[in-house]
Protein backbone atom coordinates (compact mmCIF):
# COMPACT_ATOMS: atom_id res chain seq x y z
CA UNK A 1 0.00 0.00 0.00
CA UNK A 2 1.58 3.48 -0.84
CA UNK A 3 2.16 6.21 1.93
CA UNK A 4 -0.58 8.54 0.13
CA UNK A 5 -3.03 5.80 0.45
CA UNK A 6 -2.97 4.92 4.19
CA UNK A 7 -6.12 5.31 6.16
CA UNK A 8 -4.63 8.25 8.87
CA UNK A 9 -5.97 11.34 9.97
CA UNK A 10 -3.21 13.74 8.44
CA UNK A 11 -4.54 16.57 10.08
CA UNK A 12 -3.02 15.21 13.68
CA UNK A 13 -0.81 12.85 12.33
CA UNK A 14 2.63 12.04 9.95
CA UNK A 15 3.52 9.03 8.00
CA UNK A 16 6.36 7.21 9.29
CA UNK A 17 10.04 7.78 7.29
CA UNK A 18 11.56 6.36 4.38
CA UNK A 19 14.20 5.04 6.83
CA UNK A 20 11.99 3.45 9.00
CA UNK A 21 10.09 1.89 6.21
CA UNK A 22 13.13 0.75 4.76
CA UNK A 23 14.63 -0.82 7.65
CA UNK A 24 11.22 -2.81 8.76
CA UNK A 25 10.99 -3.82 5.41
CA UNK A 26 14.25 -4.95 5.03
CA UNK A 27 13.94 -7.04 8.41
CA UNK A 28 10.84 -8.62 7.23
CA UNK A 29 12.92 -9.90 3.74
CA UNK A 30 15.55 -11.33 6.27
CA UNK A 31 13.28 -13.45 8.37
CA UNK A 32 10.51 -14.16 5.21
CA UNK A 33 10.31 -15.26 1.68
CA UNK A 34 9.27 -12.64 -0.66
CA UNK A 35 5.56 -13.53 -1.07
CA UNK A 36 4.87 -13.51 2.83
CA UNK A 37 7.12 -10.22 3.31
CA UNK A 38 5.35 -7.93 1.36
CA UNK A 39 1.82 -9.59 2.61
CA UNK A 40 3.31 -8.81 6.53
CA UNK A 41 4.48 -5.43 5.20
CA UNK A 42 0.79 -4.19 4.24
CA UNK A 43 -0.72 -5.69 7.78
CA UNK A 44 2.30 -3.65 9.59
CA UNK A 45 1.05 -0.70 7.80
CA UNK A 46 -2.18 -1.24 8.89
CA UNK A 47 -1.16 -1.69 12.18
CA UNK A 48 0.39 1.56 12.11
CA UNK A 49 -2.94 3.24 11.15
CA UNK A 50 -4.32 0.88 14.03
CA UNK A 51 -2.03 2.75 16.52
CA UNK A 52 -2.32 5.96 15.64
CA UNK A 53 -6.16 5.98 16.19
CA UNK A 54 -5.62 6.28 19.76
CA UNK A 55 -2.68 8.44 19.54
CA UNK A 56 -2.12 11.96 20.86
CA UNK A 57 -2.30 14.31 17.97
CA UNK A 58 1.64 15.34 17.49
CA UNK A 59 1.81 16.15 13.23
CA UNK A 60 2.90 19.92 13.71
CA UNK A 61 5.87 18.92 16.57
CA UNK A 62 9.04 20.05 14.62
CA UNK A 63 11.01 16.75 15.03
CA UNK A 64 8.60 13.92 14.37
CA UNK A 65 10.30 10.72 13.47
CA UNK A 66 11.37 10.35 17.10
CA UNK A 67 7.83 10.06 17.28
CA UNK A 68 6.44 8.22 14.19
CA UNK A 69 9.65 5.72 13.48
CA UNK A 70 8.92 4.09 16.64
CA UNK A 71 5.37 3.54 16.14
CA UNK A 72 6.32 1.65 12.98
CA UNK A 73 8.70 -0.53 14.72
CA UNK A 74 6.31 -1.43 16.97
CA UNK A 75 3.73 -2.67 14.36
CA UNK A 76 6.29 -4.46 12.87
CA UNK A 77 7.16 -6.87 16.12
CA UNK A 78 3.11 -6.80 16.91
CA UNK A 79 2.78 -8.45 13.52
CA UNK A 80 5.54 -10.87 12.70
CA UNK A 81 4.59 -14.31 13.93
CA UNK A 82 7.43 -15.21 14.94
CA UNK A 83 9.83 -12.79 17.24
CA UNK A 84 13.60 -12.48 16.54
CA UNK A 85 15.92 -11.93 19.87
CA UNK A 86 15.67 -8.06 19.46
CA UNK A 87 19.48 -8.07 19.66
CA UNK A 88 19.69 -9.46 16.19
CA UNK A 89 17.82 -6.15 15.06
CA UNK A 90 19.47 -3.46 17.34
CA UNK A 91 21.71 -2.53 14.77
CA UNK A 92 19.31 -2.37 11.69
CA UNK A 93 17.06 0.30 13.66
CA UNK A 94 20.13 2.18 15.42
CA UNK A 95 20.80 2.57 11.85
CA UNK A 96 17.70 3.36 10.58
CA UNK A 97 17.31 6.48 13.36
CA UNK A 98 20.88 7.20 14.20
CA UNK A 99 23.03 6.05 10.70
CA UNK A 100 24.40 9.74 10.44
CA UNK A 101 26.33 9.27 13.44
CA UNK A 102 28.51 7.22 11.54
CA UNK A 103 29.63 9.52 8.80
CA UNK A 104 29.71 12.34 11.48
CA UNK A 105 32.08 10.44 13.84
CA UNK A 106 34.71 10.44 10.85
CA UNK A 107 35.39 14.38 11.18
CA UNK A 108 33.39 14.89 14.90
CA UNK A 109 34.77 13.81 18.39
CA UNK A 110 33.50 14.83 21.84
CA UNK A 111 37.05 14.58 23.14
CA UNK A 112 38.25 17.33 21.35
CA UNK A 113 36.98 20.50 23.26
CA UNK A 114 35.41 22.85 20.30
CA UNK A 115 33.56 19.38 19.16
CA UNK A 116 32.59 19.39 21.93
CA UNK A 117 31.40 22.56 23.02
CA UNK A 118 29.89 22.22 19.62
CA UNK A 119 27.65 19.23 20.35
CA UNK A 120 26.50 21.02 23.87
CA UNK A 121 24.90 23.60 21.67
CA UNK A 122 23.18 21.37 19.38
CA UNK A 123 21.95 19.29 22.66
CA UNK A 124 20.93 23.13 23.78
CA UNK A 125 19.48 23.76 20.62
CA UNK A 126 16.83 20.22 20.91
CA UNK A 127 16.30 21.00 24.61
CA UNK A 128 14.90 24.56 23.72
CA UNK A 129 12.85 23.02 20.92
CA UNK A 130 11.33 20.40 23.40
CA UNK A 131 10.90 22.68 26.29
CA UNK A 132 8.44 25.47 23.74
CA UNK A 133 6.73 22.00 22.72
CA UNK A 134 5.48 20.70 25.58
CA UNK A 135 3.00 23.88 26.02
CA UNK A 136 1.27 22.83 22.72
CA UNK A 137 1.71 19.26 22.87
CA UNK A 138 1.44 17.97 26.66
CA UNK A 139 2.19 14.40 25.70
CA UNK A 140 5.50 14.83 23.92
CA UNK A 141 8.89 15.28 25.49
CA UNK A 142 8.90 16.66 28.55
CA UNK A 143 12.43 18.17 29.28
CA UNK A 144 13.92 17.68 32.53
CA UNK A 145 17.54 19.23 33.54
CA UNK A 146 19.99 20.82 31.20
CA UNK A 147 23.54 21.60 31.73
CA UNK A 148 26.96 22.30 30.63
CA UNK A 149 30.64 21.73 32.47
CA UNK A 150 32.77 23.23 30.37
CA UNK A 151 35.87 22.59 32.23
CA UNK A 152 34.98 18.84 32.36
CA UNK A 153 33.42 18.81 29.24
CA UNK A 154 30.34 17.23 30.57
CA UNK A 155 26.78 17.85 28.98
CA UNK A 156 23.80 16.56 31.29
CA UNK A 157 20.35 16.64 30.55
CA UNK A 158 17.18 14.62 30.87
CA UNK A 159 13.84 13.48 30.16
CA UNK A 160 10.93 13.36 32.54
CA UNK A 161 8.27 11.70 30.21
CA UNK A 162 9.02 10.08 26.81
CA UNK A 163 6.04 9.41 24.59
CA UNK A 164 7.71 6.37 23.65
CA UNK A 165 8.07 4.75 26.79
CA UNK A 166 4.16 6.32 26.99
CA UNK A 167 3.44 4.18 24.02
CA UNK A 168 4.99 1.09 25.02
CA UNK A 169 3.21 1.13 28.70
CA UNK A 170 -0.48 1.39 26.88
CA UNK A 171 -0.04 -1.39 24.56
CA UNK A 172 2.08 -3.79 26.61
CA UNK A 173 5.16 -3.66 24.07
CA UNK A 174 8.16 -2.71 26.90
CA UNK A 175 10.00 -5.51 26.40
CA UNK A 176 10.29 -3.55 22.81
CA UNK A 177 11.80 -0.16 24.18
CA UNK A 178 15.53 -0.48 25.33
CA UNK A 179 15.78 -1.35 21.15
CA UNK A 180 15.52 2.63 20.76
CA UNK A 181 17.26 3.41 24.07
CA UNK A 182 20.04 1.31 23.78
CA UNK A 183 20.29 3.42 20.06
CA UNK A 184 21.62 6.72 22.21
CA UNK A 185 24.54 4.78 23.26
CA UNK A 186 25.49 3.32 19.70
CA UNK A 187 25.28 6.95 19.03
CA UNK A 188 27.42 8.54 21.01
CA UNK A 189 29.94 5.67 20.64
CA UNK A 190 30.43 6.61 17.01
CA UNK A 191 31.37 10.28 18.11
CA UNK A 192 33.91 9.19 20.12
CA UNK A 193 31.73 9.58 23.21
CA UNK A 194 30.24 7.97 26.73
CA UNK A 195 26.67 7.99 27.50
CA UNK A 196 26.77 7.71 31.31
CA UNK A 197 22.75 6.89 31.52
CA UNK A 198 21.75 5.01 35.06
CA UNK A 199 17.45 4.92 34.20
CA UNK A 200 15.21 5.81 31.16
CA UNK A 201 11.71 6.31 31.34
CA UNK A 202 11.25 2.99 30.90
CA UNK A 203 12.41 1.71 33.99
CA UNK A 204 12.45 4.89 36.32
CA UNK A 205 10.92 8.27 36.45
CA UNK A 206 13.37 10.05 34.34
CA UNK A 207 15.71 9.20 31.72
CA UNK A 208 19.03 10.72 32.47
CA UNK A 209 21.66 11.95 29.99
CA UNK A 210 25.65 12.77 30.98
CA UNK A 211 28.00 12.76 27.82
CA UNK A 212 31.51 13.20 27.96
CA UNK A 213 34.51 12.43 25.50
CA UNK A 214 35.18 8.37 25.64
CA UNK A 215 38.51 9.17 26.82
CA UNK A 216 37.39 11.28 29.60
CA UNK A 217 38.32 10.09 33.27
CA UNK A 218 34.50 10.37 34.13
CA UNK A 219 33.74 7.55 31.39
CA UNK A 220 36.65 5.25 32.73
CA UNK A 221 34.62 5.08 35.81
CA UNK A 222 31.80 3.43 34.32
CA UNK A 223 31.06 0.22 32.23
CA UNK A 224 27.70 -0.65 30.12
CA UNK A 225 25.91 -3.84 31.10
CA UNK A 226 22.91 -5.24 29.63
CA UNK A 227 19.73 -5.40 32.19
CA UNK A 228 17.89 -8.17 32.10
CA UNK A 229 15.08 -6.13 29.91
CA UNK A 230 17.94 -5.90 27.51
CA UNK A 231 18.27 -2.26 27.92
CA UNK A 232 21.79 -0.81 28.35
CA UNK A 233 22.85 1.14 31.31
CA UNK A 234 25.83 2.30 33.31
CA UNK A 235 27.25 0.89 36.05
CA UNK A 236 30.03 2.55 38.01
CA UNK A 237 33.28 0.57 38.15
CA UNK A 238 34.13 -1.55 41.64
CA UNK A 239 37.15 0.56 41.41
CA UNK A 240 35.65 3.56 40.70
Amino acid sequence: MKEKDLPIDRTKHKVYSKNAKKCVQKLLHRYYDEKIAVKLWEKVQLQYCEYLKDEPALKDMKITASIYDPILIFAWYAVIPEKPPLEEVQQDIYQSFFGSFDLMGKVFDLNRRPDNRLASKIFKKANDIRVREIKMFPESFRMGSSSYDKENGIIRYSFTQCPNAEFARRHHMEDVLPVFCNCDHLAMQAIHAALIREGTCATSNCCDYCIVGDKSPIAEQYKLVTAKNGLLISVRNESG
